[in-house]
C-alpha cells in the first residue's frame, strides 16, 4: 500500500516534468515535427504512467526521502486473536495433508481468543490509499457515464442513411484506405460527424445535406482514426488520466494530445492530395466549426473549436516535417533514465553502520580464569539467554558505545574508537584464542574507562572492552580490565577476562502467531526431549521428539505508545506438549511438575512468555519476537515480579531492548544493597509512583498510601513516612522560608535540604525546583524508642526502623521532577482508591449482600474469608478503571453489595457485569468500568467477569456463616451417631446456600465409616487423645451448576454409583475427626483428603 503510494508519487512526478518539457518546447516541435511523432510521444508517456513500479538501480544516486506515515486515531474497539486454517499451507504442502490436518496436529484445541481493549487508529498511508482509490473510481464513474448518455442519446436519435451515394462513398473510400466499412447513421443530435465504439465503430452523421466532395473528405478523416487506432490510443490515455487523476498536470497531456491525434488524422487524411485538394479539404474543417469540444472515450469528431481548426488547417497547408521517432526514444530514454536514478529512502544502500542501536545476544566463548580481579562479576561470566543479558551497539551524541543491559542495570564502555590490533594492544599470551581473533579480524573499536580498582579486587568492574567484525561478518566482545600500573601489573597493561560473540536478534517477521507456533514446532521436532524411567535403573532418558502440540497460544495484554509509531507491544502465553518417540515402550515417570497425558505427550508445568512486537502498518505487517523467557511461578524479569503488572513489563522490557530514555516501572533494588537493621544485604525491590509533574520508588511492600495525600507510612506502625507537597511558592522563597526557623541548608544536586533532631527522632525535608516558579517539598521522618526487646520471631522495632531511615533516603534520592506522564500507571479516580484501599486493608471490617430481583438477601460478614486479599487485590492492582456516566446503580436486578467499615457501598450488578457502583459515607456516588475479563479468571478461560468474581466473594461469606452454625452434638449420642448428625449437618450446609452459589448443592447425603486403623495409629503417635475418633465420609451430591461441581471436585471425586442417588449425583470421600471436648459435646473436623 505504502510502496504504490511512493511509486505512483514518483511516476507522477516525473511524468509531470517530461509532460511540462514538451508544452514549453511545443512551438519547437510544431515546427519541426509530425503530429503524428507526438503522439507516439503522448503513447510512450501514457504507458510510462501506467506502470507505477520502482525500477530505480541499485545505489540511485538521487534518494528521496519518503514522508513519514502518521497514524489518526479513531476510538477504542476490541479485537480478537484468531486461529486460521490456511496458515500451515507451506507445512501442508510438504506432508501431503490439508492444512487443517497439520493445524489440528500441532495445536490441540484453537487458539483463545481473548477479548482485548486496544486503541483503533487508521494510518494516514491507508486514508490516503483508500481517498486515491475513491478519487480515480469517481473519474471512471464520470466518464463512463458521460459516454453512456452519449450512447443513450445516439441510439435515440439516430436512423439509417437513405442516400444510396453516401453509401457507396463510404465503401469506396474504405476500400483506398484498406479498412473495413463501419456501420453508418444520420444523428440529428451531435453537431458534426464523429465515429465511436471501439469494438463496433459506428460513423455518425449530424444530416445528409452534404455534398458529395465535403463527405469525402469528412469520410477520409474519420475512416483514418480507424486506420491509425486512435480510439484504443485515447483510452491509453483515458485509463492514465483515471490514474492520475490528483494531477492537473496529466489533464493538460490529454487535452494537447487529443488535438495532436487530430492533427494527426488530418495529415494521413490528406497525405497523397494536391493543394487545391488540400484547401477544399480546409473549407470543410471551417465548416465544422464548434463553440467547444468536449472528448469523448472511445469517440472522435471530426469538427472543433476555432483555436484549433486554425492550427488544424496550418498543419493541412503546411510543409512536410519530420518524422522524429529518434526524438521519442530520446524523450522515453530520458524519463527512464531519471526514474531509475531516483530512489525512495535507502533502497540498495547497504548500512555498515554498526552502531545503529541494534540489540545483540551474547554467546560465551572462553575466559581468563587465571585472573583474580573480577572473579565475582558473574553477571559477565554467566551470561546465557535465560539471564535477560544483552549488548546494545549506539551512537550517543555521535559517540560509538557498547552497553550491556543486565538486571535492569546498565554498564556503558564508550568512546569505541577504531583501533587496528596488534600484538602489544591485543596480546594472546595468557588467552591463546586472541591470537586467532587478531589473525581474522577485519575491523576493531577499543574503549578504555578509568582505572580506579585495586588490582586484585574480586568485585571490580571492567573497564576495558573491543569490538571485533571479523572478515567473515561476525562480530565478538572482548571484554577485560586496562591497568595503569600497580603491583599485579606493569603500566598500561590490557587483560582480556571474557570473549562473546554476539549474535543479533531475530527480526523474523511472522504473518501471524499461529505461524510462529508452528514454526517452533516444527524446531522442537527436529531436536531432543528427556524424561525420567524407572525401569532397569535407567533414569533419565535423552529420546527424539515423535510430535509437538501447541496447547496454548493466548494474548495477555499490549501496550501502545511507546514502541514505534505503526507497532503495538503484546505479551503472549504460549505452551505446547512433545511426545517422544519411545521406541521401547517404556512407561515414563513424570516428575518436578510434569504429566503424561493419555496419547503420550509429556506436559510441563512452565508458562512460555513471548514478548511480541506487532507491525499494525507500514511496508511490512506481523508479529516480531522480541523476547522470550519462562517460568512456573509468574512473570519475572530483571528481578521484578510482574504478575498481575503485565503492562508495567511491556513498558520495562521494551525501555531496555530499545533504550529509551524512560524510567522503569518496577526496579529490582531501591536500596543498591545498603544494609538494613540487621547488617543484611537489603534486596528492595519497587515501584514508580507518578504524580503530576514527578516520580519516585517505592518498595512493593511494607508501606502504604493515605487516601487523601501523597503520604505513605510504615505498616509496621513505627511511626516513618514519606510525604510530598507542591509548593506554591519558589524553591528560594521555600529555602527563605525554612532558614527563617534555624534550619541549616544542605546543597544537594536538585535543590536543597534541611535535617532536624529533635531526641531520638529525624526529619529530613528536601526541596526540588519545579516548573513555573514553584516547587516540591519531600518530608521523610522516623524516630527510635531506644527498645531492645524482640517477639518470637526476633524482631526488633528500632532495628526496623534503621531499614526504614535507608529506605526513606533511597525514595528521596529516586525523587525525579519531570513531565513525563506514564503511560502505564493509570490511578482510579480518589474515591475508588480509598474504597478499594479499604478492602485490601485486612484490619477493617466488610459485609457483603445478595439482593435478588432487587430484594435483599441475608448480610454476612466478609471480612474473615480466606480469599479477601486476593479478590481486594484483583480489583485494586490487576484491573484499570474509567470513570463511566451512570452513576446510578441499576434496580431490580441481581446485585452484590459490599459495604465497608465506614459505611461505604460498593455495588457490582449482574446485568453490567464489569462495571462498579461506588457511594461513598458522604453520599456522593460513581460508576466506574473496567473491561480486563482476563484479569479475573480463576481457571483458565472461565470467562469469569467482575459480577461473577464478586458472587464467588460473596458465596465464600455466607458458606463460612453456614459451616459456623454447624451445632456441636450432645454427649448422650455414642460417637458414631455424634459422627453422623455432625456430617449430616456439616454437609447439609450445601443445600442452605442461596440459588447460584459456587457451593450449592441440591441434593446431599452423608455415610461415615468409623476409621479404626487411623485412630489407632494417631493415638500412638500421640497426634489424638482417648475421647477422639477418626472416620471417612462418603458424600454424595448433586450440584446446582458446574461451577458448583468444579468447587466440590479433588483427587476422589466421582460420578455417584448409588442407584438410589439421583441421576447427574457425583461422590467424594473426606477424613474426619470427633472429638467429645470439655465442655461436654461432641466437636467434628474436617481434615481433607487425606490421613
Amino acid at each position: 500500500m505504502e510502496t504504490f503510494l511512493l511509486n505512483l508519487l514518483k511516476t507522477s512526478l516525473l511524468g509531470s516534468l517530461a509532460i511540462l518539457a514538451m508544452l514549453v518546447l511545443k512551438p519547437l516541435w510544431r515546427e519541426r515535427y509530425r503530429a503524428k511523432t507526438r503522439c507516439w510521444l503522448w503513447l510512450a508517456l501514457a504507458v510510462f504512467l501506467l506502470l507505477p513500479v520502482d525500477f530505480s538501480v541499485k545505489n540511485a544516486p538521487v534518494q528521496a526521502a519518503p514522508p513519514k506515515d502518521y497514524t489518526l486515531f479513531v476510538g477504542t474497539d476490541k479485537t480478537t486473536i484468531q486461529s486460521t486454517d490456511n496458515l500451515f499451507g507451506d507445512m501442508a504442502e510438504k506432508s501431503g495433508q490439508s492444512p487443517a490436518q497439520v493445524r489440528d496436529t500441532i495445536i490441540q484445541r484453537p487458539v483463545t481468543n481473548p477479548e482485548q481493549k486496544t486503541t483503533r487508529y487508521i494510518p494516514v498511508t491507508t486514508i490516503l490509499f483508500y481517498g486515491y482509490l475513491a478519487g480515480a473510481a469517481a473519474f471512471l464513474l464520470y466518464q463512463g457515464v458521460s459516454y453512456a448518455l452519449f450512447r443513450r442519446t445516439v441510439r435515440r436519435w439516430r436512423s439509417g442513411v437513405t442516400r444510396g451515394d453516401y453509401r457507396a462513398l463510404l465503401q469506396d473510400t474504405a476500400r483506398s484506405l484498406n479498412v473495413t466499412a463501419p456501420e453508418m447513421f444520420v444523428c440529428e443530435a451531435i453537431s458534426t460527424p464523429a465515429v465511436t465504439g471501439l469494438l463496433r465503430p459506428r460513423l455518425l452523421l449530424p444530416h445528409e445535406h452534404y455534398d458529395v466532395q465535403e463527405l469525402r473528405y469528412i469520410l477520409r478523416h474519420e475512416l483514418c482514426h480507424l486506420k491509425r487506432r486512435d480510439m484504443l490510443l485515447k483510452l491509453v490515455l483515458l485509463a492514465a488520466n483515471a490514474m492520475h487523476w490528483f494531477n492537473p498536470v496529466v489533464y493538460l497531456m490529454l487535452r494537447q494530445a487529443d488535438e495532436d491525434i487530430e492533427l494527426a488524422c488530418d495529415s494521413a487524411a490528406t497525405d497523397g492530395l494536391d493543394r487545391a485538394e488540400r484547401a477544399a479539404y480546409s473549407r470543410t474543417l471551417l465548416a465544422a466549426v464548434q463553440s467547444h469540444v468536449r472528448a469523448l472515450p472511445a469517440t472522435t469528431c471530426f469538427g472543433g473549436t476555432v483555436e484549433r481548426l486554425k492550427r488544424r488547417i496550418t498543419n493541412v497547408l503546411g510543409a512536410q516535417k519530420k518524422r522524429g521517432l529518434g526524438v521519442v526514444a530520446l524523450v522515453l530514454a530520458l524519463t527512464l533514465t531519471a526514474g531509475c536514478a531516483v530512489s525512495w529512502g535507502e533502497r540498495g544502500r547497504k548500512n555498515d553502520d554498526l552502531f545503529d542501536g541494534s540489540r545483540y545476544n551474547p554467546v560465551f566463548v572462553t575466559g581468563n580464569a587465571e585472573l583474580t580481579i573480577g572473579k565475582n562479576i558473574r553477571p559477565l561470566y554467566y551470561v546465557s539467554d535465560e539471564s535477560g543479558t544483552y549488548f546494545r551497539l549506539s551512537r550517543e551524541g555521535g559517540v560509538n558505545t557498547v552497553t550491556m543491559i543486565y538486571d535492569g542495570e546498565e554498564m556503558s564502555f564508550s568512546p569505541m574508537e577504531s583501533v587496528t590490533l596488534t600484538q602489544e594492544n591485543f596480546d594472546g599470551t595468557l588467552l591463546p584464542d586472541l591470537d586467532a581473533l587478531r589473525s581474522d579480524n577485519k575491523t576493531a573499536w577499543r574503549a578504555q574507562l578509568p582505572d580506579n580498582f585495586d588490582d586484585h579486587d574480586p568485585d571490580a568492574a571492567p573497564n576495558l572492552a573491543f569490538l571485533l567484525k571479523q572478515e567473515d561478518g561476525t562480530l565478538y566482545l572482548c571484554i577485560g580490565y586496562h591497568f595503569d600500573g600497580g603491583d599485579a601489573f606493569p603500566e598500561d597493561t590490557d587483560r582480556i577476562r571474557w570473549v562473546y560473540r554476539l549474535e543479533k536478534g531475530d527480526d523474523t517477521l511472522y504473518p501471524s502467531m499461529d505461524d510462529y507456533a508452528a514454526a517452533c514446532a516444527e524446531d522442537l521436532k527436529q531436536g531432543t526431549m528427556s524424561y525420567y524411567v524407572r525401569v532397569n535403573g535407567m533414569g533419565v532418558v535423552e529420546d527424539t521428539v515423535a510430535d509437538v502440540r501447541v496447547t496454548q497460544l493466548e494474548l495477555d495484554e499490549a501496550l501502545e505508545g511507546l514502541s514505534p509509531e505503526g507497532t503495538a507491544l503484546e505479551l503472549w502465553y504460549f505452551n505446547y506438549e512433545k511426545k517422544p518417540t519411545n521406541e521401547a515402550g517404556v512407561e515414563i515417570d513424570p516428575v518436578g511438575g510434569q504429566y503424561v497425558t493419555d496419547d503420550g505427550f509429556l506436559r510441563e508445568s512452565w508458562t512460555h512468555y513471548l514478548t511480541v512486537l506487532h507491525h499494525t502498518s507500514g511496508d511490512e505487517t506481523g508479529y516480531q519476537i522480541i523476547g522470550t523467557t519462562m517460568s512456573n511461578d509468574g512473570l519475572f524479569y530483571n528481578g521484578c515480579g510482574y504478575s498481575g503488572e503485565e503492562k508495567a513489563y511491556l513498558h520495562d522490557f521494551y525501555v531496555d531492548y530499545a533504550g529509551l530514555n524512560e524510567p522503569k516501572m518496577f526496579i529490582p533494588n531501591l536500596l543498591n544493597a545498603a544494609t538494613d537493621g540487621y547488617g543484611r544485604a537489603n534486596q528492595c525491590e519497587a515501584q514508580l509512583v507518578a504524580g503530576d509533574g514527578y516520580y519516585y520508588y517505592v518498595p512493593i511492600t511494607a508501606w502504604a498510601r493515605s487516601s487523601d495525600a501523597e503520604f505513605w507510612y510504615s505498616r509496621y506502625d513505627t511511626g516513618s513516612y514519606f510525604s510530598v507537597k507542591n509548593l506554591s511558592q519558589s524553591l528560594a522563597a521555600a529555602k527563605a522560608e525554612w532558614e527563617s526557623t534555624g534550619a541549616k541548608a544542605e546543597k544537594t544536586d536538585t535543590g536543597w535540604r534541611f535535617v532536624t533532631n529533635e531526641g531520638m527522632s529525624s526529619t529530613v525535608i528536601t526541596l526540588f525546583d519545579a516548573p513555573d516558579n514553584t516547587c516540591y517539598e519531600v518530608e521523610i521522618h522516623w524516630s527510635f524508642d531506644g527498645s531492645t526487646a524482640e517477639n518470637e520471631w526476633g524482631w526488633n522495632r528500632d532495628r526496623a526502623v534503621e531499614g526504614e531511615a535507608e529506605v526513606l533516603r533511597a525514595m528521596v534520592k529516586r525523587f525525579t521532577v519531570t513531565a513525563v506522564i506514564q503511560p502505564t500507571q493509570n490511578d482510579a479516580d480518589s474515591a475508588l482508591d480509598a474504597a478499594l484501599k479499604q478492602l485490601g486493608d485486612t484490619s477493617g471490617e466488610v459485609t457483603l449482600s445478595l439482593s435478588v430481583n432487587g430484594t435483599d438477601s441475608s448480610i454476612y460478614d466478609g471480612s474473615t474469608v480466606t480469599n479477601r486479599a486476593y479478590f481486594a487485590r484483583k480489583l485494586s492492582e490487576s484491573l484499570v478503571w474509567r470513570e463511566a456516566n451512570d452513576s446510578a446503580a441499576p434496580s431490580a436486578q441481581n446485585c452484590i453489595l459490599l459495604i465497608t467499615a465506614d459505611g461505604g457501598v460498593l455495588t457490582f450488578c449482574e446485568s453490567q457485569p464489569m462495571h462498579l457502583w461506588l457511594t461513598t459515607p458522604d453520599g456522593a456516588a460513581y460508576c466506574f468500568k473496567t473491561d480486563s475479563y482476563d484479569e479475573l479468571s480463576i481457571v483458565d478461560g472461565d470467562g469469569r467477569t467482575l459480577y461473577n468474581m464478586m458472587r464467588l466473594w460473596y458465596d465464600e461469606a455466607e458458606y463460612d456463616a453456614l459451616l459456623r452454625d454447624v451445632k456441636p452434638q450432645p454427649k448422650s449420642l455414642s460417637w458414631q451417631e455424634a459422627a453422623q448428625h455432625w456430617a449430616d449437618a456439616y454437609y447439609g450446609a450445601h443445600t442452605k446456600a442461596a440459588s447460584g452459589s459456587s457451593f450449592k448443592y441440591t441434593w446431599v447425603k452423608a455415610l461415615i465409616t468409623p476409621a479404626e486403623d487411623a485412630t489407632k495409629a494417631k493415638r500412638e503417635w500421640g497426634e489424638i487423645d482417648e475421647n477422639t475418633y477418626c472416620f471417612t465420609v462418603e458424600v454424595q451430591f448433586t450440584p446446582e451448576s458446574e461451577t458448583a461441581l468444579h468447587y466440590a471436585m479433588a483427587g476422589n471425586t466421582v460420578e455417584c454409583t448409588d442407584p438410589s442417588a439421583p441421576k447427574g449425583a457425583y461422590a467424594f470421600q473426606r477424613c474426619c475427626t470427633i472429638q467429645l471436648q470439655e465442655d461436654g459435646r461432641w466437636h467434628g473436623v474436617m481434615l481433607g483428603t487425606g490421613w
